[in-house]
């Protein structure tokens, strides 16, 4: 089974089977600056080298509004507009205080992620933890191109936030540096941080449903599921019914007894079926998708089932983590 170049991870949140950087684009120069400056881990607290802060639009606003007034109150000379003038200004270093703090000292790292199909939204638990003292709060964090969770630290030192990431392809799904912002107390300013929490999801193929392949014929000694269609395999008699065919019938029964009795023939289906890729046709992704739908119905109806993947296989079972070890395998196909 071949497998194409590794893919290349998108550090602007993007997933990492995206689409490749254009060399020396901006996006790629500052993933490689975020690289050195907050490397990828498990688990990481923030401080001083991995927190940002910069004021925003309220905030540089408010910083025009202090220009102003020190402008008027020197060329006014008026003690009351520098006294004005001077407490917004001390206001506003403290408040970088503040906001700085609100994040400082936080441990962010991925409790546990889930798993799911091309197209819908992959769960990622992060867990937050703050060290002994004042609480947290007005938290936001979340990944590029997906929704943004709140988070609060008060009375306890950890939490759990749930956040969800749409997944475009299958394979091994990385979303990419996590943003954490706060705009804690008045706005003014905004400190975040790009963490590489070095995530990892399985995005099965998109499954599509239809009509599952025939099953093998033959005989099996731990059980068998009879064919109505009939053979040439006698298993029954049974009273004669309108439309049985004549060479059926038991006559020397009916000479006996005087009651027609006819045989009845089946064959024996292989309860446990194959899927195969090499018996879809189509496109790649298409095949993997039916397998997918396959794979989901022969759970559904309790069947077993095995997979057949060019040189792997997996041999026929049935269960919830069977289900599983079949869609990870079509996840993974070709993706080494």
């Amino acid at each position: 089974m071949a497998a194409p170049n590794a893919p290349t991870q998108r550090i602007d949140g993007a997933p990492l089977n995206g689409p490749r950087l254009p060399p020396g684009s901006r996006n790629e120069r500052f993933g490689k600056w975020l690289d050195q400056r907050i490397p990828p881990a498990a688990k990481i607290t923030l401080s001083q080298r991995n927190i940002f802060i910069f004021p925003t639009r309220t905030g540089l606003g408010f910083a025009l509004l202090l220009s102003l007034l020190l402008l008027a109150a020197i060329n006014y000379a008026n003690a009351l507009v520098y006294g004005v003038a001077f407490l917004l200004l001390s206001l506003f270093l403290v408040t970088i205080l503040y906001t700085y703090r609100n994040l400082s000292g936080l441990t962010i790292e991925v409790a546990s992620s889930g798993s799911g199909f091309v197209g819908e939204d992959v769960a990622f638990e992060v867990r937050l933890s703050r060290p002994k003292g004042r609480g947290r709060e007005g938290i936001q964090l979340g990944w590029p191109g997906a929704l943004k969770q709140w988070c609060e630290l008060h009375e306890r030192e950890a939490d759990t936030v749930q956040l969800y990431v749409p997944a475009a392809r299958r394979g091994l799904f990385n979303p990419g540096r996590l943003l954490i912002e706060t705009f804690f107390p008045l706005g003014l300013l905004r400190a975040w941080t790009w963490v590489d929490l070095s995530a990892s999801a399985i995005v099965y193929p998109k499954p599509i449903f239809g009509p599952l392949p025939d099953a093998n014929h033959g005989h099996r000694d731990d059980g068998v599921l009879i064919d109505p269609r009939g053979s040439d395999d006698f298993t029954d008699i049974r009273a004669y019914q309108a439309g049985d065919p004549v060479r059926h019938i038991l006559w020397r029964s009916y000479a006996r007894e005087g009651e027609l009795a006819v045989k009845q023939y089946a064959s024996y289906v292989e309860p446990r079926l194959w899927l195969s890729l090499d018996d879809m046709d189509g496109p790649l992704e298409s095949r993997l998708s039916r397998l997918t739908g396959h794979a989901i119905s022969c759970h559904r109806a309790g069947r077993e089932f095995g997979l057949r993947l060019g040189s792997s296989e997996l041999s026929p079972d049935a269960g919830k983590d069977h289900l599983e070890r079949v869609l990870k395998e079509l996840a993974l196909y070709g993706h080494g």
